[in-house]
């Protein structure tokens, strides 16, 4: 089935469940487990709000260019929350066709499979699909919520920053490839295949934007990458440290251990 989609926004079952955040009120193990990461107050989060704002509509291809007069990882640390929140209320939404039965692995496609690893597991696990997206909501809700890399008293972000940020994003990229790839008919047959479209556009204008995200990593919705950005080619101006290959060429790439 054709993945592209104009449709921003659908009403059905499934897409009200992606926007409240989960899918049935007995299934919010997720959510209890994941809190806001910024404070209201701040001005990460209404920078946030403001690109959230614009995520339903034709502007979402401008909405992650950085404004005049605001900070560079300032602003990478709003999206990054609106990018969060975008993927947990997937992850929920998941949670009733993914299980640790039907997807042992968790996978993009039959030939990529992700371990998981962190600074307390530094060793690559295998690990089934829902355990790590379990484990990648908490973890990023827990980087995203530290202090002092994502200060909200005005002080200097760490040197660090962008490293955690590409490194978020490109565990971020794995559940919308799993997503894709491994439970496509079932979003689709919901009718709910053009949020999930917006909601990647999103991602995937945001890293190439600012280049957190390699085209390796990108490899398992390479094809599809490519049709978005073609798709909005004119209006949207590619960065040149991501550039995707015509869909002619072919590319060997080695599946991603964590």
């Amino acid at each position: 089935p054709d993945l592209i989609s104009d449709r921003c926004v659908q009403a059905s079952p499934l897409l009200v469940a992606m926007a409240s955040g989960t899918v049935h009120q007995s299934k919010t193990w997720l959510r209890a487990l994941t809190r806001q990461p910024v404070p209201a107050h701040t001005g990460i989060y209404k920078l946030h709000l403001q690109t959230k704002a614009t995520i339903d509509s034709a502007a979402v291809r401008d909405s992650v260019k950085l404004p005049q007069g605001i900070d560079r990882n300032e602003w990478i640390a709003s999206q990054l929350v609106g990018i969060f929140e975008e993927v947990v209320q997937l992850i929920n939404v998941l949670e009733d066709v993914c299980s640790d039965d039907s997807c042992p692995r968790m996978s993009a496609g039959q030939h990529t499979h992700y371990n998981w690893a962190d600074e307390a597991n530094p060793q690559p696990e295998p690990v089934s699909a829902p355990e790590y997206m379990r484990r990648l909501a908490m973890y990023a809700e827990l980087r995203l919520s530290d202090r002092k890399m994502l200060p909200i008293d005005g002080s200097a972000f760490p040197p660090e920053f962008p490293e955690v940020a590409a490194m978020l994003c490109k565990r971020f990229f794995r559940v919308y490839a799993h997503a894709y790839l491994s439970h496509f008919q079932v979003i689709q047959r919901y009718g709910a295949e053009g949020h999930l479209n917006c909601c990647y556009k999103h991602f995937l204008y945001f890293v190439v934007e600012f280049s957190l995200v390699s085209k390796k990593d990108m490899q398992p919705l390479l094809d599809l990458s490519q049709r978005f950005l073609e798709q909005d080619g004119k209006k949207f101006e590619r960065k040149s440290a991501f550039r995707l290959p015509s869909p002619s060429r072919k590319s060997k790439v080695a599946a991603p251990t964590r």
